[in-house]
């Protein structure tokens, strides 16, 4: 059967996930091995260019995407994430500075959009009064 680089690194981390030092090293030279036997050792940089998103996908671990026009500090962007149902603890947080937002914050989850922007809520000021 043949699995993707992404299949790879996740079985992979799943075999050295909460394993001692010893075991991880036991563990990851079996898989060298293993792929190297099976003619696969070419895989070897595309499955460790794959293992951050297994680890999130294993973990449930979530990226966020917090901007705002002006630079906010990590603390902020952890209370942002609480718009989206979230706590800070369960994603990664990526802060972006985008000035077209001109102000306010837009938080963006997997699934989930909060946007509190001066430019959304302009955006809706001009449709209503284009509406009445």
């Amino acid at each position: 059967m043949i699995y993707s680089s992404a299949e790879y690194a996740e079985a992979l981390y799943l075999s050295i996930r909460e394993k001692s030092d010893g075991d991880i090293k036991r563990a990851v030279t079996g898989f060298v091995s293993s792929m190297e036997k099976r003619g696969l050792i070419a895989l070897l940089p595309e499955i460790m260019k794959a293992m951050p998103a297994a680890i999130k996908k294993v973990e449930g671990t979530e990226d966020v995407l917090v901007e705002t026009a002006h630079g906010i500090s990590e603390k902020m962007a952890a209370e942002a994430v609480k718009a989206i149902g979230k706590k800070a603890e369960e994603v990664e947080i990526t802060s972006r500075v985008n000035p077209e937002l001109l102000g306010g914050v837009r938080v963006r989850g997997k699934d989930t959009l909060y946007d509190a922007t001066l430019k959304n809520r302009l955006g809706r000021l001009r449709e209503a009064f284009i509406k009445s």
